[in-house]
């Protein structure tokens, strides 16, 4: 009895060495990545993060998600074809600090400021999730340099009750890195299950890649706190406005979008049969000729 007990004791022990090892390699890997791969720039009474890709016009501004950075809005511009595309880290998020934008409206004064920095007079501005209180200001602030608005699974007012209670436990759950390191391998490992198509699946995996989690988790408390203060008026928005939503997205309920699309003058609505949260990347083939259709409009 003694020697299996041991040898579970040693094969115990074994695993848990493993694990710790494989944890820290990996955070020290994703921490280096993440810091390295993006310029850091003074704009403003401020700094920002951000990567440009392309150097012609039209340029398409991306506006990240929730637990995003300039990684995921780099990811997401793929689906801009023909943009060059800037995609910055929100508030909070990975090196923009926090007084970059304490308010979406704060944060879009921060884009035009960016968009000073880099001498591009207007942008084509995409706001996904969280990304979008963020995106509607700048379309609204600073509607000059916005040729047009899009809107994918938006928060563009203030979410139900429910949603803002699961929020609560998600941001507990990415206050440490070790358990977002262990949700964020089993997904990994699950997506090609799921998804078949490399593109879909390419951009699912960068919207993964978040770790470390510690990195983002100010901005992801930032965005709780003015999603509960979020009502813009939507009137307001007068350019030409794609919203993108999935009809089976529970933290954004559809009729955000609907109730956007009848407020918005010039808001054309592509509603996804059965898309989720993530339906801006998962119907590809509904999305990119809608993103085509209104990149054509405005160049």
């Amino acid at each position: 009895m003694l020697p299996a007990v041991t040898a579970a004791a040693f094969l115990v022990g074994a695993g848990t060495a493993w694990l710790a090892r494989t944890y820290q390699y990996e955070m020290r890997a994703a921490a280096a990545r993440q810091l390295t791969g993006s310029h850091f720039v003074s704009v403003a009474q401020t700094r920002i993060e951000y990567v440009l890709q392309g150097s012609k016009t039209p340029y398409a501004l991306i506006s990240h998600q929730a637990m995003g950075g300039y990684d995921q809005g780099q990811a997401m511009g793929r689906l801009y074809q023909g943009c060059s595309v800037i995609a910055p880290s929100r508030a909070g998020y990975l090196r923009t600090p926090l007084d970059a934008g304490r308010t979406p409206e704060a944060m879009a004064d921060t884009f035009a400021a960016l968009l000073d920095y880099l001498n591009v007079p207007s942008v084509i501005i995409a706001g996904y999730s969280a990304g979008a209180m963020s995106a509607i200001a700048f379309a609204i602030r600073h509607s000059e340099r916005c040729r047009a608005l899009v809107l994918g699974n938006a928060v563009m007012r203030t979410p139900p009750a429910y949603v803002m209670d699961f929020l609560a436990p998600i941001a507990l759950a990415n206050r440490w890195d070790f358990s977002n390191w262990l949700i964020s391998a089993a997904v990994e490992r699950t997506l090609p299950l799921l998804e078949r198509d490399p593109e879909v699946l390419a951009i699912l995996r960068s919207l993964q890649q978040n770790n470390p989690a510690s990195l983002r988790f100010d901005g992801f408390q930032l965005d709780i706190e003015q999603m509960r203060a979020f009502q813009p008026d939507l009137t307001q928005i007068h350019v030409p406005t794609l919203i993108i939503h999935g009809t089976l997205d529970v933290l954004v309920p559809p009729d955000q979008a609907q109730e956007a699309a009848q407020r918005i003058p010039k808001a054309r609505l592509l509603m996804i049969k059965n898309g989720g949260h993530d339906a801006c990347v998962r119907y590809p083939h509904l999305v990119k000729p809608a993103l085509q259709n209104l990149i054509r409009e405005v160049s």
